[in-house]
C-alpha cells in the first residue's frame, strides 16, 4: 500500500447487522473493476462481509456465497459479477517448497490476469480476495479491508477500509458520502 493518494475510514463496534449493512452498501456502490483485499483472522467475518457485498451487487444467488477455501476461486453471476478468491489454503504450503509452490499456485489461479481485467475501464466484475496478505503482488488500486474482533466482545467487529488508487478512492468516497 504505497500509493501517494489514499483514504482510510473506520467502523467500530459493529454487530452482525452492522457488518452486513456495511458489506451490502459496498456492493451497492461498486461500479465494476473494483478490487477488495480482505485481511483478518479466521472467523473475523471476511466471508460474511463478502456475502453481504454480493447482496448489494445483486448477485443472482447471494446465498451461495461461502468461503471458497477449498475451491480457492469462485465466480458468482450478476450485473457486476463477483470473483471471490480465498488464499487461506496457500498458507498451508510446506516451507521447503513454499516459494516455488506459491508462485505456481498464483500462476495457476491467474490472479495477475484477474487484476489486469479489473484495471480495464470497461471492467464489470468485482474482485474480492480473502487472506490477501498472501498475495505477493496485489494491484495498487484496491480497497484494503481489515476486519478484527473486539477484544471485550467477540460478537463485535471493527472494520478499517483503506483505499489506494483512483477507483478504490471513488468507491470509498461514495460509501463515506452516504454516511455524512
Amino acid at each position: 500500500m504505497s500509493s501517494a493518494a489514499c483514504d482510510t475510514r473506520e467502523w467500530r463496534a459493529l454487530d452482525l447487522d452492522g457488518v452486513l449493512a456495511l458489506g451490502e452498501r459496498l456492493g451497492v456502490h461498486a461500479r465494476g473493476g473494483e478490487v477488495l483485499l480482505l485481511f483478518g483472522a479466521m472467523g473475523a467475518g471476511k466471508t460474511t462481509m463478502v456475502r453481504a457485498l454480493a447482496r448489494g451487487l445483486a448477485i443472482t444467488r447471494p446465498d451461495r456465497v461461502s468461503s471458497p477455501t477449498y475451491n480457492i476461486c469462485v465466480e458468482h453471476a450478476g450485473p457486476h459479477p463477483l470473483v471471490h478468491v480465498d488464499l487461506c489454503r496457500l498458507a498451508e504450503l510446506g516451507d521447503d517448497d513454499a516459494v516455488s509452490a506459491s508462485d505456481a499456485a498464483f500462476e495457476a489461479l491467474g490472479l495477475g490476469e484477474l487484476a489486469e481485467r479489473m484495471a480495464r475501464v470497461d471492467a464489470r466484475e468485482l474482485l474480492v480476495v480473502e487472506w490477501a496478505q498472501l498475495w505477493p503482488d496485489p494491484p495498487a488500486d484496491a480497497l484494503h479491508g481489515r476486519i478484527t474482533r473486539a477484544s471485550d466482545d467477540p460478537g463485535l467487529r471493527s472494520i478499517v477500509l483503506t483505499a489506494t488508487g483512483p477507483r478504490a478512492l471513488a468507491w470509498l468516497a461514495a460509501l463515506a458520502d452516504e454516511h455524512r
